[in-house]
């Protein structure tokens, strides 16, 4: 998960691209790890804002995520094929 999070969605939100966005986000939307359960609501929020053109707002849910996951992710899934 992290090479693509770094290879799409980082080039995604800085290319400021609101589809290329609003796509990883709804892929990731579709690939929740288990014991995440706002994943998929954050992500389809971030959709939502990208596909209106709101990128700052994407970009938001993307913090949300990562302030509520990143370090359950890091210790108990890292090492496991998302």
């Amino acid at each position: 998960m992290q090479g693509w999070m770094k290879g799409v969605m980082g080039n995604a939100a800085s290319s400021n691209d609101a589809k290329k966005l609003a796509d990883a986000l709804a892929y990731t939307a579709a690939k929740p790890p288990p014991g995440m359960g706002q994943w998929v609501a954050i992500s389809n929020d971030g959709v939502a804002k990208a596909k209106a053109g709101d990128i700052d707002g994407a970009k938001v849910s993307c913090k949300k995520c990562h302030d509520l996951y990143k370090e359950k992710y890091k210790n108990t899934m890292r090492d496991k094929p998302w």
